[in-house]
């Protein structure tokens, strides 16, 4: 391995160690980090290569844009100005092979020097200038990021863009809540990805599946064969979110998870904002246990029933989940376009509050209003439950319903135990 003081690091947190830095990345091959703390810019990968870590080892970002990549140093690279981020970014591999990022140490993104001021929202106000994602994987391929602590990311911790071949093992991942977009792991157009015995903890999405394709040269790119397993994921957010963008989500398995301390323990939605849609199916859930608001969000638009045409969503499944919940799941397509072949295996849930239920002429991932029922069903097919289990006796009495139902065909309840009413057409 290249050790990193024989190029010129410093690493006593106050020197800017950039130069010294990429030049021990660009003789090729591995990066040894010994302890102390290196101040740096961006930093970009070469293949057959990587950063290692050793404990008491730390990457820290500078606080100074001009240390930074510009924001069109690559054709797939894109900033977030609707989001207040640039397209900076701290560790870059950009159509690279056969990296890898491990060892005990931290890497940490300097989200303080970028935002402090709390915002009445409670979420912190960005400053004038932010980077974007912290590690930046973009049409690259054997990637392999292991036992890392990944702290303190301005906006998403780490992005794998269009890659193949991934492995995230071990890694530890901390946002505070208030960070804007503090998103864990996103995985966009990707496959071939696991993501297993990872610690996340975070202002935002903990672990994403995208189908963003745009900027990327390879057009040709759905996200699948992606399998996420043995997490605990906690959040203000969606602990799980499975869309966001136009093109394919299929083939994805997640399960053996532990979710706290979360607003939507999983949220499906096919179109996002101004993206036109993903068309997601063949993704699979399994025993997971969730302590959150919502459990499940699952959605056509983010905006609610449209009447507009939307992309698949089908072939969901969830079995050997339970938890506690206070607000009522959603499961919605659009008018004339429902989402089609959802099952539900084995759910436990004991529901706690219900002051927030109002009857609405619909409800979305962002309203502040809940369902006076477990399951609000709306423009779907083919949905069935088998073994649904829900303890009300900690829940207000205004939810009245185990779940109802509107625009809809082929509901199945099978084996349900609720003192509430099982099913309201």
């Amino acid at each position: 391995m290249n050790n990193v003081r024989d190029f010129g690091a410093v690493g006593d947190g106050v020197t800017m160690d950039t130069a010294a830095i990429q030049k021990a990345i660009d003789a090729g091959g591995m990066v040894n980090f010994p302890p102390g703390t290196y101040l740096t810019g961006t930093l970009y990968l070469k293949s057959y290569g990587g950063l290692h870590l050793e404990q008491g080892a730390k990457i820290v970002a500078s606080s100074d844009p001009a240390d930074y990549n510009a924001d069109d140093f690559c054709v797939q690279n894109r900033p977030r100005y609707h989001e207040e981020a640039s397209g900076a970014h701290l560790i870059v591999g950009v159509e690279v092979s056969h990296v890898t990022i491990s060892g005990d140490g931290i890497i940490d993104g300097s989200r303080k020097a970028f935002q402090h001021t709390p915002l009445p929202s409670g979420k912190y106000e960005v400053d004038k200038w932010r980077p974007a994602q912290m590690i930046y994987f973009v049409e690259s391929d054997h990637i392999n990021i292991r036992n890392v602590e990944l702290n303190n990311a301005p906006y998403w911790t780490c992005f794998i863009h269009g890659c193949e071949d991934v492995t995230i093992y071990g890694v530890k991942i901390f946002t505070e809540w208030r960070t804007r977009n503090g998103d864990g792991i996103d995985i966009d157009c990707s496959c071939r990805v696991t993501v297993s015995d990872c610690i996340i903890d975070t202002g935002d999405d903990c672990i994403t599946l995208r189908a963003d394709l745009q900027q990327l040269k390879n057009q040709d790119r759905p996200c699948e064969d992606v399998v996420v397993t043995n997490c605990i994921l906690k959040t203000c957010c969606n602990a799980i979110r499975v869309g966001v963008g136009s093109g394919i989500i299929r083939k994805a398995v997640l399960g053996n998870l532990v979710i706290r301390e979360t607003r939507t323990g999983i949220c499906v939605v096919s179109k996002y904002g101004a993206y036109a849609g993903v068309n997601i199916h063949d993704v699979k859930f399994h025993d997971i246990i969730m302590e959150c608001k919502r459990p499940f969000l699952i959605q056509s638009s983010i905006k609610g029933p449209l009447d507009a045409e939307e992309q698949h969503l089908i072939d969901l499944e969830f079995t050997n989940i339970s938890g506690s919940a206070d607000r009522g799941s959603l499961i919605q397509g659009n008018p004339g376009y429902p989402v089609k072949r959802i099952n539900f295996n084995n759910l436990n849930f004991v529901y706690h509050g219900g002051e927030d239920i109002t009857e609405q002429p619909y409800y979305t991932e962002f309203r502040n209003n809940c369902p006076p029922e477990a399951f609000h069903i709306e423009n779907a097919e083919d949905v069935c439950f088998d073994k649904l289990r829900i303890d009300w006796s900690k829940a207000s009495d205004k939810f009245t319903h185990t779940a109802s139902t509107r625009a809809c065909k082929n509901i199945v309840m099978k084996e349900v135990s609720s003192e509430r009413p099982n099913l309201e057409k």
